[in-house]
């Protein structure tokens, strides 16, 4: 071991120490990065041989796409004809044993999301291969793959430290996964380094665990105002178990040049499959998404108004695996993601594992 890894293993252990002593494990199983692409490179690249193929579940995001073209993979995305509901059966039928599987749970950018029930079958088709659950928006969702790492070593679990706090300038956030895949982690040459700014970030994050249960408890109340808001002047919109909105327009380039006029930013998905008349909205402030609302009222209907209303289903997923797979309504999905949230937190009796719900 060099003195630059001893540095890093030094600039890490304590935050490591900290996330196992919030959740009561060994930090042996627990590696803290710096930013979430480059140790994604070198997940890949460790992993990568001449008979591995890298699946991506869903549209594969830059992230992913960068990390893989650096290490040098070849990439294959598995999206079905939805891309808000996961198809467990076509998922199923395209992986195959010993490969690499990436899949965010819920989808970073279409927020489609598997049940534990699902997560668990696709390990188990993937038994001798590596299954890679990214939870960037895990205390937006509140179901985890956290349970599998008791049978299975395998499985890496990924985190955010700053998702649920709204910083989007860092990448950080820490991957749970077996002793030996975070000793070998440890042992990677080249990693970057978690810096002072970076680290007072962290423990301020970790430290401030009421502001974050306040700000999701801001976001679920403005994705519903925002959306009756919307629907009432015609705007459909889809809610998400995440920070973001989809909306659904007619010319997803002119509602972005209109908005973008009015200090509004959204991303343009039109480039993704199945996605074509859609844009990507990230919920701010209470004043930020009144912009929003203000200028879709002074933009012209031809613009969004979409006659027919978008008949692809979303599945509500609850815990302990259950899911309805049906149209809900903005209300019923708050309402239910939020009693999620409150419910009882059981405990997982395995040194691997948070006690959180599933």
């Amino acid at each position: 071991m060099n003195m630059y890894t001893n540095t890093l293993r030094e600039s890490s252990d304590d935050i490591a120490q900290l996330v196992a002593q919030s959740h009561q494990v060994s930090k042996n199983i627990i590696f803290p990065f710096a930013d979430n692409r480059a140790f994604l490179t070198q997940l890949f690249t460790q992993h990568e041989c001449d008979d591995v193929s890298l699946i991506a579940v869903g549209v594969a995001t830059p992230d992913v796409a960068i990390a893989a073209d650096k290490a040098n993979i070849s990439l294959t995305e598995c999206v079905g004809n939805n891309p808000f509901n996961y198809s467990l059966e076509f998922v199923l039928r395209k992986i195959k044993n010993g490969d690499i599987v990436y899949l965010a749970n819920p989808h970073k950018i279409s927020g489609a999301n598997f049940s534990l029930t699902g997560l668990r079958k696709i390990v188990e088709k993937n038994r001798d291969g590596l299954t890679i659950i990214d939870e960037y928006y895990f205390d937006f969702f509140g179901i985890t793959g956290l349970k599998l790492l008791e049978n299975f070593d395998n499985v890496v679990i990924l985190r955010s430290f700053t998702a649920s706090f709204g910083i989007y300038s860092s990448d950080a956030g820490y991957a749970i996964a077996s002793k030996q895949i975070v000793s070998t982690c440890k042992e990677w040459p080249l990693q970057k380094k978690i810096s002072t700014i970076l680290r007072k970030t962290i423990l301020a994050t970790m430290s401030n665990i009421d502001v974050s249960e306040e700000r999701l408890h801001e976001i679920r109340e403005e994705a519903l105002r925002i959306n009756k808001s919307l629907a009432q002047i015609g705007v459909q919109c889809r809610i998400t178990a995440t920070d973001f909105l989809l909306i659904r327009v007619t010319s997803p380039k002119d509602v972005g040049n209109f908005l973008k006029t009015n200090k509004v930013d959204v991303e343009n998905l039109s480039g993704y499959p199945s996605m074509k008349y859609y844009i990507r909205y990230r919920i701010e402030s209470y004043f930020s998404n009144d912009r929003l609302i203000k200028s879709f009222n002074k933009m012209s209907s031809e613009f969004y108004a979409i006659q027919k209303p978008e008949k692809r289903s979303i599945t509500l997923r609850r815990p302990h695996g259950e899911s309805v797979e049906r149209q809900i309504t903005a209300e019923e999905l708050l309402v239910a993601k939020v009693k999620e949230r409150s419910e009882p937190i059981p405990k997982i009796n395995s040194k691997h594992l948070f006690s959180i719900v599933e």
